[in-house]
């Protein structure tokens, strides 16, 4: 994956940097994104001292001018884009008869139109070499509470864009896929659990060894299906859901 260009939406931290990681030790030049300044740049610090090649493009996927320039900023940085991975998304817990409509748009906003702009700003681009689409996705789309009804909603429509996509985006020889996230042991989610059950990893390790596999997923696991469908190797890989949930959606 030699020369490749990526763009990974939300990875300033969590899911989206291992996936950036993962992508920039296969030898692509990754593009790391997110409204967090500091973390973003420390990420791109990181991986170029690593010897890869990375750039950091604050955004703020709400907005719809960030959009674009994320994709316009890339390709004129690194010549090309050949990957976009819609990760970014924000996953309020919120019960069902508190979930305002405001809430109900800024989930949305993030999740579904940013994800929406992005590919729509990469189109033009990724039909040059034919490239590739991967949206993040979530058990969640398939089963949840009340609670998380926004969000749960968002990855079903996240969902439908990929199968939409895909058979749209057949004949510029650009794949769209979707991986199916299950319970990530991420930084963030045991800085989440530190707030709401105590010592956050002591409660995901005892989760995961009640979890059908043992374990929970980890970063690397998402990154690693990331890398898969990025890949020469999955050329032929278009409208996939990539299940990497331990067994938790079957």
């Amino acid at each position: 994956m030699i020369d490749k260009v990526a763009i990974v939406t939300g990875s300033t931290g969590g899911i989206g940097e291992g996936i950036a990681r993962a992508l920039a030790a296969e030898g692509m030049s990754v593009v790391i994104s997110g409204r967090r300044l500091v973390e973003g740049e420390q990420v791109t610090q990181q991986i170029r001292a690593q010897g890869g090649q990375a750039l950091f493009i604050q955004t703020d996927l709400a907005r719809e001018q960030d959009c674009a320039h994320l994709v316009r900023a890339s390709v004129e940085h690194f010549g090309r884009l050949d990957i976009l991975v819609n990760n970014a998304g924000i996953f309020p817990s919120v019960p069902l008869m508190e979930t305002t409509a405001d809430l109900w748009d800024e989930v949305f906003a993030i999740n579904v139109r940013g994800a929406f702009l992005c590919s729509q700003a990469a189109i033009s681009s990724l039909r040059q070499q034919g490239g590739s689409i991967i949206n993040i996705g979530s058990t969640l789309a398939f089963r949840s509470k009340g609670e998380r009804i926004a969000y749960a909603c968002s990855k079903g429509a996240l969902l439908t864009m990929t199968k939409v996509l895909a058979r749209e985006l057949l004949p510029e020889h650009i794949r769209v896929n979707w991986i199916t996230v299950g319970w990530v042991a991420s930084p963030g989610e045991i800085e989440l659990r530190n707030q709401t059950n105590g010592d956050g990893a002591v409660y995901l390790q005892e989760r995961g060894q009640m979890a059908p596999l043992g374990r929970l997923e980890t970063t690397e696991d998402i990154a690693a299906g990331v890398v898969y469908l990025a890949s020469d190797a999955a050329s032929h890989v278009t409208g996939c859901e990539l299940n990497i949930s331990g067994g938790l959606l079957i």
